[in-house]
């Protein structure tokens, strides 16, 4: 019966991660109309840098920081991206958005 019930929260804490990617591409693609193929490569990236920063980051503390310090360092970057690269595909037809 454990096992069952360990089976059943992992498989909700999968189904969550994967439910908050396809809701931020949604989300993403509803407001600004541009399909974002680097969303994933964000989201990995920020598990790396979560990471990283909880294996720099002592005890409890380096937890917490690291999820608060992670989503910030993504945050800032996806910003970069976005003024950088995303914004002069909004001119752009659907069809070369996607190359």
């Amino acid at each position: 019966m454990g096992l069952f019930i360990a089976q059943i929260l992992t498989g909700l804490a999968n189904a969550g991660a994967l439910f908050m990617v396809a809701s931020g591409l949604s989300l993403i693609f509803g407001v600004t109309r541009v399909v974002n193929f680097a969303h994933g490569s964000f989201y990995m990236l920020g598990a790396y840098v979560g990471y990283s920063l909880m294996q720099a980051l002592p005890g409890v503390v380096g937890f917490w920081g690291a999820i608060v310090l992670a989503g910030l360092i993504v945050g800032v970057i996806g910003v970069i991206v976005e003024i950088c690269v995303l914004r002069p595909v909004y001119r752009a037809p659907e069809l070369f958005q996607l190359v």
